[in-house]
Parts: C-alpha cells; structure tokens; sequence
C-alpha cells in the first residue's frame, strides 16, 4: 500500500453520526471515481473530504486494519 490518507463524507450528506474519518490508500493517479476504505465502505469522490491528517471520530474498524502495528495482541 502507498501512503494512506484520512477520507470522510462531507458534512450534510450523511448524519454526524456517520462520519466517522476513515483510511484509504492513497492513489498513484488521480483521485478515484470512489474510496475505498480499508473497513471496505465506499465513499463516492464527489461526497468525500480527503485529508493527511485524520478529524473527528475514527473508524475502529479501519484502525485495526492498519499494516505494521507493532504492538503486541492483548492476553484474553
């Protein structure tokens, strides 16, 4: 994977509950007709905010996604 930004939908297209920031890869090309996150929801371009940085609530499901974590699994 290049390099992963922080994608979002824009606010008034879905509820504040829902926009949660999520991580996609970042594309060699232009920008992609849609995101796809690394939780595998799409979010079309043209509803999107696209950023370095991640705002706002993170998606869990797209931080455990994350290669590379170096932190050891929690002892259950």
């Amino acid at each position: 994977m290049s390099s992963v930004v922080a994608v979002r939908f824009a606010a008034g297209v879905v509820a504040e509950s829902r926009r949660q920031t999520h991580l996609a890869a970042q594309p060699e090309g232009p920008f992609p007709a849609a995101w796809r996150t690394l939780c595998g929801i799409q979010i079309p371009s043209y509803v999107a905010e696209v950023s370095d940085h991640p705002a706002g609530m993170p998606c869990v499901r797209c931080m455990s996604r994350l290669p590379g974590s170096s932190e050891p699994e929690l002892e259950r």
